[in-house]
């Protein structure tokens, strides 16, 4: 794909695995002040500090967050910051793990219809404890991870910067730019979802 650079784009990348299988989570954040490196970092130390309240509790410890890599999407020489972590960057909970391509699907909504305008993150590092069956989760382990989405939208509030979906692509064809839209509702159901690159197969 050719260079397609974001105006007030930054990204944040989760890197993490479960037993050995990579899980990537993306996030994109509009921030219409200047990024400089230290915005950068401030991103990538905030959604660490939000991942470790409202996430680590309740997923399995399988699951090890490596790396959180916050880069400026406006300037294809801009600025990159990685945070690496090797301490309390594991699920918190001890249980089975549930088979590593299963995952709870967060369901970001903007203002618009449209699928440039609707944005998916899936939550893997299940643990036994969050299955109520074979097809779906607890009510509590759903509560729990919609809480946590609704406190990431206040996370990037505080840092000046707004949640958004990316779109790259309209009508099948790149944008020239890409186009980010600000996310202002989550809805997460309860079934477990599935994302095939995270089986080791």
């Amino acid at each position: 794909m050719a260079t397609q650079l974001v105006p007030d784009g930054i990204e944040i990348v989760f890197n993490a695995v479960q037993n050995g299988v990579p899980i990537v989570n993306v996030y994109h954040v509009k921030h219409t002040a200047t990024i400089t490196g230290a915005v950068l970092q401030d991103y990538a130390e905030a959604f660490y500090d939000w991942w470790a309240d409202q996430l680590m509790p309740v997923l399995n410890n399988s699951y090890v967050l490596n790396t959180i890599v916050a880069t400026d999407l406006e300037d294809g020489t801009g600025p990159q910051y990685t945070l690496s972590l090797s301490s309390a960057n594991q699920g918190a909970l001890t249980n089975e793990a549930v088979a590593g391509n299963a995952a709870l699907c967060v369901s970001w909504r903007t203002a618009n219809i449209g699928r440039s305008f609707r944005g998916r993150t899936y939550i893997g590092g299940l643990d036994a404890l969050a299955t109520e069956t074979a097809q779906v989760v607890t009510s509590s382990f759903q509560a729990a991870i919609g809480d946590a989405a609704i406190a990431l939208l206040d996370v990037v509030e505080t840092l000046g910067g707004a949640l958004c979906v990316l779109s790259r692509y309209a009508n099948l064809v790149l944008r020239v730019t890409g186009l980010l839209t600000e996310i202002i509702g989550v809805i997460v159901d309860s079934k477990i979802d599935s994302q095939r690159r995270r089986t080791a197969n």
